[in-house]
């Protein structure tokens, strides 16, 4: 079976016991119905008043029922996704997302006691169905397409041992024993470690790899990030800090001089520095001064070569060898942070260059950056993502409220910020769906790393010129003091 990332959240107490029957069996459905990829699917347990809020909010609905099902993709039944077209999954993370349930558990509690049978049944009669709606399945006549999807309903739960007659024990079962909590350990030496190469060359790909959360976006177009990232690793006596940058780059535009300004600034105060290439047996014009910066100020350098997923192994000693005699880097080593090739043994070489001293960061802390920044930058990725050329450079996101409710989920309106009336009708795409894919892709991102559900409400606006005005540079985050 496939390993799908299903995010189960509740907003009472009495839930988190169901989770891990809900995660068999929605898994069970993918696979019944031919999904041969890892998707991601988020579910929400609640309850009438909160079902029916988000019934009210996302249908125009005021009434309360048993499942919501919130379809990301238009599939046909029986003809599931199989990741040949890149609008299905996620550039960082591969999955495929289909899309949200939200389940009413008080529903289905009165429910099973109606029916006669246990509230396990009827829950995994409701995730069952809701993933059929997800998968393109629909009920709305009394032909054939509803006795499709009943016929598709029965043969997968009557596959999962659960019938109007029988119960299958085993998917209630703990989906794994709770590991002990490792003991703390105090933080002997820190150091600070910089990420320089130029723009795409997998500086944020590999800090997320290396920190193991996403802090910083990641998306095959140039000059991605624009602010410096601190992504935080604290393993055992050593905490590492590394400092994210943009790309080294000709700037265009006023957003492009700060951006140049940050990669600067950050080459300096550090302990050492690491240089990310592709593995080209050549010296670029962006490395070659990145090189003289790292020899003017004496710093110690480590040359890390990535993509080496893309070469074949002897082609890197002609690279190697480029790079040696441009400089006398402390070392050299080969990487795939896409694959986690080589960190191992980069981190290794890495804790040389840790001096002594106290943790810069609690423990558990994987960056610096507050929650609503890293959920607009999230946006920004997605933006960045489904929207092709020039569109998404000139963009922003401003994030204008970020506040939790009492059951702890994640209020956030963000608005994005392009230069041109045409760049925002192809934004918002015919009747919204463009605007409504960037935002369900965003919303799924911001719940996995927050840790609970989002309520996300997205905005567009023209700015016309913003990249070269600064004040609208500093209102969107971009500070020329950093």
């Amino acid at each position: 079976m496939n390993t799908h990332d299903i995010y189960i959240d509740w907003e009472f107490p009495g839930a988190n016991p169901y989770k891990p029957l809900l995660t068999r069996v929605i898994a069970a459905a993918l696979e019944a119905e031919g999904v041969r990829i890892p998707c991601g699917v988020d579910v929400l347990l609640t309850d009438d008043e909160g079902i029916r809020e988000i019934n009210r909010e996302q249908r125009e609905v005021d009434s309360v029922t048993d499942v919501l099902s919130f379809p990301m993709l238009n599939l046909t039944p029986g003809t599931p996704p199989d990741g040949t077209g890149e609008e299905e999954h996620d550039p960082e993370t591969g999955l495929c997302y289909l899309g949200d349930m939200v389940i009413d558990l008080n529903r289905a509690k009165a429910q099973a006691e109606e029916f006669g049978h246990s509230v396990q049944r009827e829950l995994a009669y409701l995730a069952v169905h809701s993933v059929l709606h997800l998968l393109g399945y629909d009920h709305l006549d009394e032909g054939p397409q509803k006795a499709q999807m009943r016929a598709r309903e029965e043969a997968i739960l009557e596959a999962l041992g659960v019938t109007r007659d029988q119960e299958n024990p085993d998917l209630d079962a703990p989906l794994e024993p709770a590991a002990p909590a490792p003991a703390e350990v105090a933080v002997k030496r820190c150091g600070m470690l910089t990420l320089c190469g130029r723009p795409n060359v997998g500086k944020s790909t590999l800090t997320n790899a290396l920190v193991g959360e996403k802090v910083a976006i990641v998306s095959s177009k140039p000059q991605t990030t624009r602010n410096r990232i601190c992504g935080v690793l604290t393993r055992g006596e050593d905490q590492f800090v590394f400092l994210d940058t943009p790309g080294l780059h000709k700037a265009a535009n006023r957003l492009g001089d700060y951006m140049v300004d940050v990669v600067k600034k950050s080459v300096a105060d550090v302990d050492a520095v690491l240089l990310l290439v592709e593995p080209i047996p050549n010296v670029g014009k962006p490395e070659a001064e990145l090189i003289a910066q790292i020899q003017a100020m004496h710093l110690p350098a480590v040359l890390v070569i990535n993509k080496i997923d893309t070469v074949d192994k002897p082609q890197l000693l002609a690279v190697m060898d480029a790079y040696r005699q441009a400089h006398d880097f402390a070392a050299i080593l080969p990487i795939s942070a896409k694959r986690g090739e080589g960190l191992e043994d980069l981190l290794t070489v890495l804790a040389g260059f840790l001096p002594e001293g106290p943790a810069l960061f609690p423990p558990g802390v994987v960056t610096d950056q507050p929650e609503r920044q890293i959920c607009g930058e999230i946006l920004r990725e997605k933006l960045l993502y489904c929207l092709d050329k020039e569109i998404p450079h000139g963009t922003a996101v401003e994030v204008t409220k970020f506040s939790e409710r009492e059951n702890g989920m994640i209020d956030l309106h963000a608005t994005i910020y392009c230069e041109k009336d045409s760049h925002k009708g192809i934004i918002i795409g015919k009747q919204g769906a463009m605007l409504k894919k960037i935002s369900t892709m965003a919303r799924a991102d911001m719940e996995r790393f927050l840790g609970t559900k989002v309520y996300l409400e997205t905005w567009v606006k023209v700015k016309e010129r913003w990249r070269d005005n600064l004040n609208l540079i500093r209102s969107f985050g971009f500070d020329e003091r950093d």
